[in-house]
């Protein structure tokens, strides 16, 4: 079939399937294609959520796919409900990509849930940062696999990390697709091999559905571009040797996590890993690549100054909520881990922007970016801080309440400001839900040929 017919039948999606909803979208598939999906629990979440896994297909190699590896990424849960579907109703298509197909539409359900306040919308900034979940380090699926490197090890990976890992065990895959989402910028992808015409078409797949691509900095330093959009894959190992640079030790907060899924399967088996990275929101600024007349030192400096001013902020207020917030409150714990990590992180950009490459001009997707893109990760930090405060505001008994209330009144009152600031002067779209699962499912289609075209890891 052709791949125009292939995404013409995705759904055109209003809105982001709850942890429920997507249950019942399994459950309701395997109903429907008894003989085609297989679903299986493949473990518990801490919560007791019970995590589904669909089977599809009869290819000698595995693919094993799984979305909500960070729980505010909801896009690639609606992109794996989708190619359940299409492989289901198409039995030829399935066939013909040669692969098992192990679906995961999402893999941390309890976080997820926290996120569902702007699953429906209205989608916009604010509403975004104001319902947005994320869990620190050491409490994410995709970064507490097990790691030791350098004199520090990592070894208490959570139960969803651990049912990956014995699916992983398993499976031996040859492809391994993990779907994140990036909240604001273009597209871009990370991938385990630098393969020039793989690069090409995956950047294709989003230019064609008017996603543009994410030309500003890469979203961590010490990445290599294997194109303009598709990086070579994050790892634990580079992180420390980029901070040992940079820095001239290994910070406490970067040791405090594992390392990522590719990482884990290539001590398994040989395997094409990919993650696609795509925005809820876009300037197309974010693609623009004429020149400016700043340097990409200026950029990035101006960007540091913003940032730690922002930590500055953060810094004079957390301490007096030290002893506010209960351990079961989930809300502050990534705010107290940027703030651990953020002299560390400037103090590393700042000395590696002394390097000769940042000289150049800067193009305005990386003015763009510096200025703009990375302050929504600031609002952020702002909008989990009020979520914090409401969490132990909202009980009966609320002890530190004054204190409470006046820290919530100033992080609620910058939030305003920035994202006052970010409305003004970021000229977005929304980008819709039916053109970024096109971009996932056919970079999973593109990758899939290419591991059958060249007969690797298979």
């Amino acid at each position: 079939m052709k791949l125009e017919n292939i995404l013409s039948k995705i759904p055109d999606y209003k809105n982001f399937y709850t942890v429920n909803e997507l249950d019942e979208q399994v459950r309701l598939l395997q109903n429907k294609h008894p003989d085609i999906i297989e679903v299986k629990e493949i473990g518990t979440s801490r919560n007791g959520h019970k995590i589904l896994s669909m089977s599809l297909g009869t290819g000698e190699k595995n693919a094993l796919c799984f979305a909500c590896p960070h729980p505010n990424e909801p896009i690639g849960a609606m992109t794996l409900i989708t190619m359940a579907q299409l492989f289901a109703e198409d039995p030829k298509l399935l066939s013909e990509t040669g692969f098992t197909w192990h679906l995961i539409p999402c893999i941390d359900p309890d976080g997820t849930l926290l996120n569902e306040g702007w699953f429906k919308g209205p989608f916009s900034l604010t509403n975004y940062v104001r319902n947005f979940y994320r869990p620190v380090g050491h409490e994410q699926v995709e970064w507490t696999f097990p790691f030791s490197y350098k004199g520090v090890t990592f070894d208490k990976s959570i139960p969803e990390t651990q049912a990956l890992m014995r699916l992983i065990d398993e499976l031996k895959p040859s492809f391994m697709y993990s779907l994140h989402n990036s909240a604001f910028g273009g597209a871009y992808w990370y991938l385990t091999d630098d393969i020039p015409g793989l690069c090409n078409e995956l950047e294709n797949a989003a230019i064609r559905q008017n996603v543009p691509l994410h030309l500003g900095e890469p979203e961590v330093a010490y990445i290599t571009k294997f194109s303009p959009a598709v990086h070579s894959m994050m790892s634990m190992k580079a992180h420390y040797d980029y901070m040992e640079k940079y820095v001239g030790s290994i910070p406490v907060m970067s040791a405090t996590s594992g390392t990522c899924s590719s990482d884990y399967v290539n001590t398994v088996c040989k395997c094409v890993t990919m993650m696609a990275e795509l925005p809820y929101f876009c300037d197309h600024r974010i693609a623009d690549l004429s020149l400016t007349d700043k340097t990409r030192r200026d950029v990035v400096l101006e960007n540091i100054i913003l940032s730690e001013k922002h930590y500055k902020f953060l810094q004079q207020l957390w301490p007096s909520l030290v002893g506010c917030f209960e351990d079961e409150n989930p809300f502050p714990k990534l705010v107290d881990g940027c703030i651990e990590g953020a002299d560390s992180n400037n103090i590393a950009r700042r000395n590696q922007i002394q390097d000769a490459g940042f000289d150049k001009l800067a193009t305005v997707s990386e003015w763009f970016d510096n200025l703009y893109g990375v302050r929504i990760f600031e609002c952020l930090n702002l909008g989990l801080a009020v979520r914090a405060c409401d969490y132990e505001l909202s009980k009966e008994k609320c002890e530190n309440k004054s204190t409470l209330l006046d820290a919530r009144a100033k992080f609620d009152a910058e939030l305003v400001r920035m994202c006052d600031w970010l409305e003004q002067n970021v000229n977005y779209e929304i980008i819709p839900i039916r053109r970024l699962v096109s971009v996932q499912t056919e970079s999973a289609l593109i990758v899939a040929k290419y591991i059958n075209k060249e007969n690797i890891y298979g």
